[in-house]
């Protein structure tokens, strides 16, 4: 067969178009079309680098056919492509544009040759995620396609400017380094091995992603891809690629962040409006192609940070149970009243307690359920005498005591019904303990008294006197059978009197935070803290092993007023105001040890406490 003469050389970084193109050149002076009819190769199998026309431009030319190949984006019909092994859909190259670099042609037209000889097309622009040449650091021209041949992209006459004019072109050309992704890219081509994650993705799901995800750091939620410039796509990759190469890691950071900035927003945080383009780039169904290991990635961090309905199909796959909730899609299902839910809430630490909380904060689904149900089941304090058959001092007493806790825990100061207000649950865990400490009796027992009268004669308050039934500590605990609750059971207070000098030291919580001045909920917080400050009690167990209560030693309690105080302490220590006080401490730059955040109010060293003086 016959040989082309003179020899041309085949550039390694060329495709096998621009080097027909330069053939043409050498041996008819002519363009690339009439140069291909000469060699008995269809120009339309050309383009598609069929391996029948590489192979005949091979043989003419006296070329290695697998150089063409290398640098050949085959056609696999239905706009797909293979090429080294990697198969590429049409979007992947930046066809119908001619991409190139001027800087690289004025070089090429240095040696004064004639510039359809000597330009070479190389293969890296003809790929869509390369957009700066990595020799001269220039961003790349793109031209849009005018005439059906343009598809063959002959350098001398799709860029005419020569000289003066191409040094314009270099001029003005902006000037930057090549992307980290281009570069992956490129040494991916060439074999080279890059970041676990991206490498275990198809070359065209790596840019894809990585691009996409960028949209999304760079330009926000509302970014719209259609209307993004070449340079913005060029930092869009460099954006998704400090991600992407991080791996799932990586990717799952980059839209927390994202979520987080939306956030402060005070805005329902929905799929859409928060992941923006990414989102609908990969729930699209017009998108045909596989994303990838993104969707499960982008799923995944969509159940874990978005609240979302069960049975929801999200990218795919359907949440076959809710995982998360806020207050406004709990209280929606549960049928509460969004205001006394959160109170709740904050004050089981799911949502923040600070005033910053939204309606759309998200948390655990299965421990909302949890709290919903509580609600739900409560019964209002003022109920809680009827309940409990007993008065209402009493019920109250429990409540002080930390025996029946409020739902909203009953240590943290929330606002609220809900404050006032028991879940069912621990009533009849209470009722059932109380019944499960006495023996039954038809009548009153000849010596034996209710709870509230041997209170009087023993002089000890309802709930002392509960603890002793509760911790085994009484031998003769009566229950009469026809009578409910609290009101039905009868101690001796001769026996209780004998008890209340062995196994009630100290004084109870209710006098130790009065002598404080302290809430209830800030005490028992105090109460329950592992590191100072805390109030130490004595911690008396009882010999049944079913029941533990705390007592306070008198010297402890006053230790404890001595080192720290609290602003109403301070006020009434000096005769003035609240406000007075507060203004001082601020102006002098005392801060509490422990704030109201914490413990319902603001605890201060008694030390760190200065003059005050009426404003």
């Amino acid at each position: 067969m016959p040989v082309l003469f003179p020899f041309l050389e085949f550039d390694p970084e060329e495709t096998a178009i621009s080097y027909a193109a330069r053939l043409a050149s050498l041996h008819i002076g002519s363009s690339v079309l009439p140069f291909l009819r000469d060699i008995e190769v269809k120009a339309s199998d050309l383009l598609a680098c069929k391996d029948q026309a590489l192979e005949r431009l091979a043989s003419m030319a006296g070329v290695d056919v697998a150089d063409l190949h290398r640098n050949s984006a085959r056609s696999l019909g239905k706009r797909w492509f293979d090429l080294r092994g990697n198969v590429l859909s049409a979007e992947f190259f930046a066809n119908p544009y001619t991409v190139f670099c001027p800087a690289c042609l004025r070089e090429d037209d240095a040696g004064g040759a004639d510039p359809a000889l000597a330009r070479r097309g190389r293969l890296i622009w003809t790929l869509r995620p390369v957009r700066t040449c990595p020799v001269h650091g220039l961003a790349l021209i793109r031209r849009k396609k005018v005439a059906w041949d343009d598809a063959f992209h002959q350098l001398a006459l799709r860029v005419p400017e020569r000289n003066d004019a191409l040094d314009e072109l270099v001029d003005g050309a902006l000037q930057r380094s090549p992307s980290p992704l281009q570069e992956y890219v490129i040494a991916r081509l060439d074999g080279a091995m890059g970041p676990t994650w991206l490498d275990s993705q198809t070359l065209e799901q790596a840019v894809r992603a990585t691009e996409m995800l960028g949209v999304l750091l760079e330009f926000g939620p509302e970014a719209q891809p259609g209307q993004l410039s070449d340079n913005d796509w060029d930092a869009a990759g460099r954006a998704g690629y400090a991600a992407t190469s991080k791996g799932e890691g990586g990717i799952r950071d980059a839209f927390q962040a994202t979520q987080s900035r939306f956030l402060k927003q005070g805005i329902k945080p929905e799929r859409g409006n928060v992941l923006g383009a990414t989102y609908r780039w990969l729930a699209s169904p017009k998108n045909s192609k596989d994303p990838g290991d993104i969707r499960r990635i982008m799923r995944e961090h969509i159940f874990a940070t978005i609240e979302v309905a069960a049975g929801t199909s999200i990218l795919g796959e359907r949440l076959p149970r809710r995982r998360l909730h806020s207050v406004e899609s709990l209280a929606s299902e549960a049928k509460l009243d969004p205001r006394t839910l959160r109170n709740v809430l904050a004050a089981r630490g799911l949502v923040p307690i600070d005033g910053k909380v939204t309606g759309y904060h998200v948390f655990d689904a299965d421990e909302g359920d949890r709290v919903a149900a509580s609600i739900q089941r409560s019964t209002n304090v003022i109920s809680l005498p009827k309940a409990l058959n007993c008065t209402r001092p009493q019920a109250g007493q429990l409540v002080d005591e930390g025996m029946l806790d409020p739902i909203a825990d009953g240590r943290k100061r929330v606002a609220g019904r809900t404050r006032k207000a028991i879940d069912n649950r621990d009533i009849e865990r209470f009722l059932l303990a109380l019944r499960a400490s006495t023996r039954p009796t038809d009548k009153a027992v000849e010596g034996m008294v209710p709870i509230s009268k041997a209170a009087e004669k023993a002089r000890l308050s309802c709930m002392e006197i509960v603890h002793l039934v509760l911790g085994g500590f009484l031998q003769n605990v009566a229950r009469i059978g026809e009578v409910e609750g609290y009101a039905a059971i009868l101690v001796d207070p001769v026996e209780i009197r004998t008890q209340k000098a062995l196994h009630l030291p100290g004084i109870s919580a209710s006098q130790a935070f009065a002598r404080l001045k302290l809430p209830k909920s800030t005490g028992w917080e105090l109460v329950h803290r592992e590191e100072n400050p805390r109030l130490e009690p004595i911690v008396i167990e009882g010999p049944n092993r079913q029941h533990r209560f705390f007592r306070f030693r008198e010297d402890t309690v006053a230790a404890f007023a001595s080192e720290y105080t609290t602003e109403i302490r301070v006020a009434n220590a000096n005769d003035v105001e609240k406000k007075d006080v507060v203004a001082t401490l601020k102006k002098c730059g005392v801060r509490p040890v422990l704030g109201e955040a914490e413990i319902g109010l603001d605890l201060y060293c008694a030390a760190a406490i200065p003059t005050i003086e009426p404003a």
